[in-house]
């Protein structure tokens, strides 16, 4: 009769086994050292590479794949160094968990929302000319920094009405920045910002968030986007749906907090709730 021990290590062998057996069949497209890669895994590449339609979608598939696989034998080597036992790794493999969850269950409960009427969507669009009728490409000159760990650090920002005095003053803060010029579509700001952007004087920077940066940004060019009433009604359509899951989203969370049983260590807790407690 096998011992505990032997049996694990007899168990432990013959999974060792059969994944070295498997074959690309059915729906695995590539085997990666065991590591199965499977056709939906690859279709969800050729959906976020955005191959045009006209391009040769065989030649896209097999490229991607390739680089899929290359993927697949990086992460497969970081394991082997031990990178996904690390703490950081853990926390950013939860954060990235918990978005990617809010996210699917955003676009599941957006898919449910009724679409809104013909002429909902006309007062949305004439409400919100800048996104639409008077859609713009905005040139802007940047400041780009880090986002601190403490935002209360940029505080004194607030008294900066120019690139240059925004300039001036992380450099007092001994915060590092570049400057730089972009690009960005009125379209892709939301409606309540950019009337809030469009009400600044000319040279008043305002601040957006991208690619894991703060930008400080002033408009120095204006280039009109055309489009059709068709157009026009499908992307009112989409920013309404994102407008009603944010409010969906913020109504989610205040019930949850209500019915949710949240403990903090001394020193964690909202200014707010130590009152609330010290009041009880």
């Amino acid at each position: 009769m096998l011992k505990r021990g032997a049996l694990l290590t007899v168990t432990a062998l013959a999974l060792a086994t059969a994944a070295c057996d498997r074959k690309p069949t059915g729906q695995t497209v590539a085997v990666v050292n065991g590591d199965e890669i499977s056709a939906g895994e690859l279709n969800g590449e050729l959906q976020a590479a955005n191959v045009p339609p006209s391009a040769d979608q065989k030649q896209a598939r097999q490229q991607l794949l390739q680089r899929l696989i290359d993927r697949r034998l990086l992460a497969q080597d970081a394991r082997k160094d031990g990178v996904d036992k690390s703490p950081e790794f853990l926390s950013r493999q939860r954060r990235m968990t918990d978005e990617l969850l809010i996210a699917m269950n955003a676009e599941r409960q957006a898919g449910s929302q009724k679409l809104p009427d013909q002429a909902a969507v006309d007062a949305f669009i004439a409400k919100y000319p800048q996104a639409f009728g008077q859609r713009q490409i905005l040139s802007l000159q940047q400041i780009a920094i880090d986002p601190p760990s403490d935002p209360k650090v940029l505080a004194p920002l607030a008294n900066a009405h120019s690139l240059d005095a925004v300039a001036a003053e992380l450099t007092k803060l001994k915060i590092p920045f570049v400057r730089t010029t972009g690009k960005v579509d009125t379209a892709q700001i939301p409606p309540e910002v950019l009337k809030r952007i469009f009400a600044l004087p000319p040279t008043e920077p305002f601040v957006l968030p991208a690619n894991g940066k703060l930008f400080a940004n002033v408009i120095i060019g204006r280039e009109s986007v055309s489009m059709s009433q068709e157009d026009m009604r499908k992307a009112a359509i989409g920013a309404m749906r994102q407008e009603t899951t944010q409010k969906d989203l913020a109504g989610e969370i205040k019930q949850l907090r209500s019915t949710a049983k949240i403990e903090y260590q001394p020193g964690y807790a909202p200014v707010a709730d130590k009152a609330g407690a010290a009041k009880k």
